[in-house]
């Protein structure tokens, strides 16, 4: 119960926060002390199976701690609000950690003595899966990240050494090996090296791309439409102005690529009027 707490204190705010939605262009407005949840992204980042996190949810919302925020949850994400009178949280906003876990074992059958010894086990189980975490130059952040990371990779039996996931974590974000890993999960029964393949797809970032094509795919198509403009040519992965000669990747950072569209469309209209205007 600890690890998940934890994660959702890490989470939530005092004060009100923009999220960034990705793939969006969009912003989500969270009020004091709501948090988004994925459930397999809470995962690997607190180091619990994906059954574990439903229950620690469960349980909580059961109890009054948390309630959904339905008006603000997609089919990719919920938010929950910490309900701060029902925790009775002190000026610094915590709680006495130790009645929270008494209130959960009563609630769901289990005294203190059963927690403890889950607990127990699932650091033996830890410490056979990751040996030498203690002894890497990694910092506490780091070695969190690897045991999330391993529990995942182990539950979802994808053949990805330690040794990778130690590379990567030292090269890039947590955030971003995980929303990688959930890219590889999409496609695994046509990915034959899934360790090769996360190499690859973490230098190019094609979580990153992924979002941006289908950004950029949906602006020029409601551009072109807005604006009458139908010689631009759209396909799957870029769009292409045939008189001009000009192609545009769908790669491209949105705000680069709407720029550079939008350029070319003016000197495009340009152009017709010239031409239109001389021949009058």
């Amino acid at each position: 119960m600890m690890r998940f707490i934890v994660w959702m204190i890490k989470r939530i705010s005092p004060d009100p926060t923009l999220v960034p939605l990705k793939g969006k262009g969009q912003q989500l407005l969270l009020e004091p002390f709501e948090f988004m949840f994925g459930r397999e992204k809470c995962a690997i980042a607190a180091g619990m199976s994906l059954k574990n996190v439903y229950t620690r949810l469960k349980q909580l919302t059961g109890l009054g701690y948390l309630k959904k925020v339905d008006s603000k949850s997609s089919s990719t994400y919920s938010v929950f609000a910490l309900e701060v009178k029902a925790l009775r949280q002190n000026v610094n906003g915590q709680e006495n950690e130790l009645h929270l876990e008494q209130r959960i074992g009563q609630r769901t059958g289990h005294n203190l003595e059963t927690k403890n010894k889950d607990l127990r086990k699932k650091k033996e189980t830890f410490s056979v899966t990751t040996p030498n975490i203690d002894r890497a130059p990694f910092s506490d952040k780091q070695k969190t990240d690897l045991q999330g990371l391993l529990a995942y990779c182990q539950e979802k039996n994808l053949r990805i050494s330690e040794r990778a996931l130690r590379r990567w974590i030292r090269l890039y974000e947590s955030e971003r090996i995980t929303d990688h890993l959930l890219l590889l999960l999409q496609d695994i029964d046509r990915i034959k090296k899934p360790e090769a393949w996360m190499e690859t797809a973490l230098k190019a970032n094609y979580s990153q791309q992924k979002g941006n094509i289908k950004e950029n795919r949906l602006f020029i198509e409601d551009f072109a439409r807005r604006n009458n403009w139908n010689d631009i040519k759209i396909t799957q992965s870029y769009c292409t102005h045939p008189s001009s000669g000009k192609d545009y990747s769908f790669k491209l950072p949105p705000d680069d690529f709407r720029a550079m569209v939008i350029g070319c469309y003016e000197q495009h209209r340009k152009n017709w009027e010239e031409s239109h205007g001389s021949r009058g």
